[in-house]
């Protein structure tokens, strides 16, 4: 169960994430598509009862505007304030002489992240997200670097142990003659050997 928590907290916090996200675009997109809607109706409904400046309540998200073939003009009162024309995606339609524009407010970025200070519970679930995620990296990175630390702890090659312990065989085959020194470069060759086993050199 411990080997399988990390990728399970890993995949779980990115589609919870993911699901935040998700919910925080559907909650901009169709807000924005209902304004927009609100500014055509309300356009609609001033063309039919003959005005020619029509207010809309969303002025700042949409301009409308209809050029006639005699040289009328009727548009919404969004068109006579300030505006940025970058900021705007435009379409046109023509029949004849006739010309309908439609300006509708790009999306924007700072808009989508407001969604997340005036619905909290979007950010809670992308943040939920997040620290699922962080933690099962985290066991991820602590497994590593256990792996690594068994496989510093696991004994040096066969050779190499073979060659240190016929050292110390002579080391110890010594002792008659020099004792002390023998015994020392056995324990030397001792302690070196345990090291590499605990994975400290």
């Amino acid at each position: 169960m411990g080997k399988a928590l990390a990728p399970f907290l890993l995949f779980f916090g990115v589609l919870i994430f993911l699901v935040g996200q998700w919910i925080a675009f559907e909650i901009y997109a169709n807000t924005k598509i209902l304004r927009v809607g609100e500014n055509v109706a309300r356009f609609v409904h001033g063309l039919h009862y003959g005005e020619t400046l029509i207010g809309i309540s969303r002025a700042d998200e949409s301009v409308f505007m209809l050029r006639t073939s005699t040289g009328k003009v009727i548009t919404t009162n969004s068109a006579i304030g300030p505006l940025s024309p970058e900021d705007f995606i435009g379409a046109v339609y023509s029949k004849g002489m006739d010309h309908a524009y439609a300006y509708i407010k790009r999306v924007s970025f700072s808009e989508y992240l407001n969604v997340f200070v005036e619905r909290p519970l979007t950010l809670g679930v992308s943040i939920s997200g997040l620290i699922l995620f962080f933690f099962g990296l985290f066991l991820l990175l602590k497994k590593d670097r256990r792996m690594e630390q068994k496989e510093g702890a696991e004994f040096m090659p066969q050779e190499e142990l073979k060659r240190r312990l016929k050292a110390m065989r002579v080391a110890f085959a010594m002792s008659g003659i020099i004792p002390k020194e023998s015994l020392f470069e056995a324990k030397k060759i001792l302690d070196d050997i345990i090291k590499r086993m605990e994975g400290k050199t």
